[in-house]
């Protein structure tokens, strides 16, 4: 087939670039983790060969407390759980069933990830009568809360726990579900020891993807935004480019969220009235800011004062799984959340080469954000909000505001904008249980195909949801190429000059 990949920016990569934000610091502007790819994928692409360098994190977080205690937890669950017994014996004893139950769903969902998603009831069924039954209802059914309290009894642990989901508030249902396909890959990539963070931040994962699909013949168009997708007979027919050209194409695949594609890209004509309405309910309520400062040293958290692994994990700062509720509900209510849940994370730590000597980058997420007002809204809270958080940080770290020489502040609008996500959500649609599995993002609009012919969706809002796994992307473009009957491609291999490990961050100097 003729590949044509069209992005309106000035590189590939969506919600996973990196950029200059201030001269010499580097940054993964939205997507910061390399934890959840899908490592047939990797394997298919040659994504090492090519130059794929990912930096192991362990301790993979670090949870301070306001009253000076903290968790670490580490790779090594036995070491773990003797960080959880300083909080509660108890706990200590409980976290190896912990781990045992996660690791029992991610088998489970293992088989679902390189495939179309079952419904609830096939997922139920399928596990009826084998000893992942009792999981499988728990994950379709249950909620982090409740799963956290039927292991755990310390508040501390439950927070440091439960804040590893980006799923809403602790009583979503289908937070779960989502966790138990991130577990499967994390599982899957962990065991490579592929993952972390990627030298060169995430910028070099798409730059190495674009270098893999152009040396199999795709070819890549930079600023090049799509204004419409032609429809003729209920059927795709190709792109309309914002200047006025139309390309012709046998299918179409949208890596855009499910609301961007059917309100903005395909004319409302085409679409069944009922649709349209659907696509206009979808729940994109979890709204994020991302927070990026460049820094003259470390924090210096008051906890675990000094140097330390601590510097390495991913800090969260969250006093209670009550925290994450109250942030949800004030963001919902469209405001500000007084103490949002914050994740910070220090790439420079294991990767020079994105900042200056002796200096650092630190990103943090702030969950959650208010979603819908309007730009000029969001400018005028700007700089209080970003002194708000930097203040919330030196809460546990007291230097922190000495050490930041400079930030700015990614809200909803500034990430819908830049990676071209309605309202900012990072996972297209909302992680709920009428949003997964054979029901995502909508039931008449799941396993990658759409009710107009020739059309796909291969972006978040399909499943098994948001992350950088390139599962979404793996399935339709199968999915095409059954519908298309197209003959079995010969396997995809990197020759002796593209397998030379590029630049990181660079990609190739072809011009387009």
């Amino acid at each position: 087939m003729r590949v044509l990949a069209l992005e309106q920016g000035p590189k590939v990569g969506g919600a996973a670039t990196t950029d200059e934000l201030f001269p010499g610091y580097h940054f993964s502007t939205c997507a910061h983790s390399f934890v959840l790819f899908h490592p047939q994928i990797l394997d298919d692409l040659h994504l090492v060969e090519r130059g794929l360098r990912v930096f192991r994190r362990d301790p993979p977080q670090f949870h301070p407390f306001a009253d000076d205690q903290y968790l670490l937890l580490w790779g090594d669950a036995e070491r773990t759980r003797e960080a959880i017994a300083r909080f509660s014996r108890r706990d200590a004893d409980a976290y190896p069933r912990y781990i045992a139950f996660w690791r029992r769903a991610a088998q489970l969902f293992d088989p679902y990830l390189l495939k179309a998603p079952p419904t609830l009831g096939e997922l139920l069924r399928a596990a009826e009568g084998t000893p992942n039954a009792a999981i499988a209802h728990t994950l379709i059914t249950g909620t982090r809360r409740q799963l956290l309290d039927e292991y755990f009894e310390s508040p501390r642990v439950k927070a440091s726990l439960g804040t590893t989901f980006d799923a809403g508030y602790t009583d979503n249902a289908g937070s779960l579900l989502y966790f138990a396909f991130a577990a499967a890959l994390s599982a899957r990539l962990g065991d490579r020891g592929l993952a972390g963070f990627p030298r060169g931040g995430m910028g070099a994962v798409t730059q190495l993807l674009r270098q893999a699909a152009e040396s199999a013949g795709a070819e890549v168009r930079v600023r090049t935004p799509v204004a419409g997708i032609q429809v003729a007979d209920g059927r795709a027919r190709g792109v309309a480019l914002a200047d006025g050209t139309v390309i012709s194409a046998r299918a179409v695949l949208s890596s855009a969220d499910p609301q961007f594609t059917f309100t903005r890209l395909v004319a409302a004509e085409h679409l069944p009235a009922a649709f349209r309405q659907s696509v206009r309910r979808l729940r994109m309520n979890a709204g994020y800011l991302k927070l990026h400062c460049a820094t003259t040293g470390l924090p210096d958290w008051r906890a675990l004062p000094g140097g330390g692994p601590q510097h390495g994990a991913n800090v969260r700062i969250c006093e209670s799984l009550d925290d994450i509720d109250r942030a949800w509900s004030q963001a919902r209510a469209g405001r500000m959340p007084e103490s949002p849940v914050l994740g910070l994370v220090c790439p420079s730590v294991y990767d020079n080469s994105v900042a200056p000597a002796g200096h650092h980058t630190i990103s943090i997420w702030a969950e959650y954000a208010p979603v819908g007002l309007a730009p000029a809204d969001w400018e005028s809270q700007r700089d209080a909000t970003t002194d708000a958080l930097i203040a919330q940080v030196a809460r546990y770290a007291p230097n922190f505001p000495d050490i930041v020489s400079a930030a700015y502040l990614h809200g909803p609008p500034e990430i819908e904008a830049r990676a071209g996500m309605t309202r900012g959500n990072m996972h297209h649609v909302d992680m709920t249980i009428d949003q997964m599995l054979a029901a995502r993002p909508l039931p008449g609009c799941a396993a990658y195909r759409t009710p107009v012919d020739g059309l796909y969706l291969c972006g978040s809002g399909c499943h098994p949801g948001g992350g950088v796994s390139g599962v979404p992307g793996h399935n339709a473009a199968q999915t095409v190429i059954r519908d298309l009957d197209i003959p079995e491609p010969r396997p995809l291999r990197a020759s002796r000059d593209r397998a030379r490990p590029a630049p990181p961050g660079v990609g190739p100097a072809r011009s387009l």
